[in-house]
């Protein structure tokens, strides 16, 4: 057997994909199973057809093995949140987050103001993660005593968080997408703006529309008095303990890597808990690892503040590792290249160059499972079309992040989408229909392409040769 690059023919490629589409499509809306086991089968589907064209088990290995390598400080990241979460609730982080938001926030504007709040946060932090991690678990709980339907609060955080991560100068996938392609950060940003701020702003007067007609009977005092008064029995209410996620966000504003940062977070919390709570440095380990569990005799409370634990995380890493795994030796083994070639023979316009760059890289990271992989690839497969069409390579890099970092949270097997159903306990399928800003960022971008807005190009020879001739005439 040889470990020579093969590319298999795009129909051939295409076995692996429908193994996992038919077997998901099987697994979760007919069984109500989990979708770990489809994504296992594809791995192995994408395995046997690479053996079939000659690869060597090396090379297959090395696919996957590389993929989740690469995934080790996203997957360390996942357990430390696990963590944060736990000890932020048993600390009384969390729940006095809540119990003052109940005070601030109104029910009919809680939708926008937790989308605004999102979006400084993150571009702030610069991670989509952070912000749902910590803003986006107390605002599940705000919402729910205020009487919203938790899929439109999941709606409204992933919304923010992902339109401040992409924006961030600060976020890696921000920084990565314009790396591909040569191209200058704050180019690549400036460009973005002219997509993502109508969208923003669609997102915006939908949420403020969205939030008038949630809270219209939803919400009334005596819920919301039920839930501050059961958070004053169980937990001590201290401004002191809003210094863990003050300084969390003080050491990623001052570029300190997101491990050590979210580790300075556990560390505040189980100082909080000893001190402000009370509790035992023995408990303190023991919910890093199981979680927090309360029993205050309101099932919906108990049910929302029972939760977090390195255990917690540990389905999410298993999906993300069959996840990674299938991506990695569809990837490795060159059948991506292959679709994504034959999807290219459709491209002969701005337009349709632009859809096909979204589409595909929307494709990749539902059969890829990885959002970096849907920026790398489409970039290097569609950079020579964008250079044809005279098209300057900040066109491309606005539709890999439309199309790769903003659909990622969308599907639910998704390293992106898996995390935000871990750390906000509700479906992508769920909040899918409201997170509007990583939906219709993606077809603001498609129509500026077809109707050639800000689509910005680079100099012919002819109309360099124009220039100089009528730099001459004026001299």
């Amino acid at each position: 057997m040889t470990s020579k690059k093969v590319t298999p023919p795009a129909k051939v490629a295409l076995i692996p994909v429908l193994v996992v589409g038919v077997s998901l499509g099987l697994s979760v809306f007919v069984y109500d199973a989990q979708p770990h086991i489809p994504l296992f089968f594809g791995a192995v589907a994408a395995g046997l057809t690479a053996i079939v064209y000659g690869y060597s088990w090396e090379t297959i290995s090395n696919g996957f093995t590389r993929s989740i390598a690469r995934a080790i400080p996203s997957l360390i990241i996942l357990l430390i949140i696990g963590m944060i979460i736990g000890v932020w609730i048993a600390s009384g982080i969390v729940p006095a987050m809540m119990y003052y938001g109940f005070n601030v926030l109104v029910p009919a504007w809680f939708l926008p103001s937790i989308l605004i709040i999102c979006s400084i946060m993150s571009v702030v932090t610069g991670s989509s993660w952070t912000t749902a991690g910590t803003i986006g678990v107390a605002a599940i709980g705000i919402g729910q005593g205020l009487g919203i339907p938790a899929p439109a609060v999941a709606g409204a955080v992933v919304s923010g968080a992902f339109f401040g991560d992409k924006l961030s100068p600060l976020s890696d996938s921000t920084n990565l997408t314009p790396s591909v392609l040569g191209l200058d950060l704050y180019v690549h940003i400036k460009h973005m703006l002219y997509t993502t701020i109508p969208s923003f702003i669609l997102a915006l007067i939908m949420f403020t529309v969205l939030g008038f007609i949630l809270s219209e009977g939803a919400a009334n005092t005596e819920h919301m008095n039920q839930y501050q008064e059961l958070i004053r029995e169980n937990f001590k209410l201290s401004f002191w303990l809003l210094i863990p996620p003050v300084a969390v966000i003080t050491l990623i504003v001052f570029k300190i890597p997101a491990i050590p940062s979210l580790v300075a977070g556990v560390v505040l919390g189980g100082v909080m808990m000893v001190t402000v709570q009370g509790q035992s440095s023995g408990e303190f380990f023991t919910i890093l690892y199981d979680g927090f569990s309360i029993s205050t005799g309101w099932e919906e409370m108990d049910n929302l503040l029972s939760r977090g634990g390195m255990e917690s995380m540990y389905s999410v890493v298993a999906l993300a590792i069959m996840a990674l795994s299938f991506g990695g030796i569809m990837n490795h083994c060159n059948m991506l290249k292959s679709l994504v070639d034959k999807m290219s023979s459709l491209v002969n316009k701005a337009g349709s160059l632009v859809l096909t760059t979204l589409v595909t890289s929307v494709f990749i990271n539902i059969f890829g499972a990885n959002q970096y992989l849907a920026v790398i690839i489409p970039g290097q497969m569609y950079e020579q079309a964008y250079k044809k069409l005279n098209l300057k390579m900040e066109n491309l890099s606005r539709a890999l992040e439309g199309g790769g970092t903003l659909t990622a949270p969308l599907i639910s097997w998704n390293s992106s989408g898996v995390f935000m159903y871990s750390v906000l306990a509700v479906s992508p399928l769920a909040y899918f229909p409201y997170a509007f800003v990583c939906w219709l960022t993606p077809l603001v971008v498609a129509v500026f392409g077809f109707f050639n807005i800000t689509m910005t190009k680079t100099e012919t020879k002819k109309q360099s040769v124009s220039q100089k001739e009528k730099v001459l005439v004026s001299n």
